[in-house]
């Protein structure tokens, strides 16, 4: 029987929030299959938590990687 756990079980075991686990699904390179529970859950088998490990795991090694639009200046206006 396959095991499953939902997204906050799986946050609590790769130590990660909520937030990146959101921004991490919309990786494209990342191929984990969408099953949710009848509440509407996201639920992740034994091998989805095992990708994101390796996930986590590449970025660790290969470092933060930033949006184009991370490093675009602000300007203030003068508003007096």
């Amino acid at each position: 029987m396959q095991n499953y756990l939902t997204s906050g079980q799986v946050c609590k075991k790769l130590r990660i929030s909520i937030s990146t686990l959101k921004r991490w699904l919309d990786e494209p390179e990342l191929n984990i299959s969408e099953q949710r529970n009848y509440n509407g859950w996201r639920l992740f088998c034994d091998s989805d938590v095992e990708t994101l490990k390796e996930f986590k795991r590449n970025i660790r090694k290969n470092g933060k990687r930033f949006k184009k639009t991370t490093f675009i200046p602000v300007t203030l206006s003068d508003n007096k």
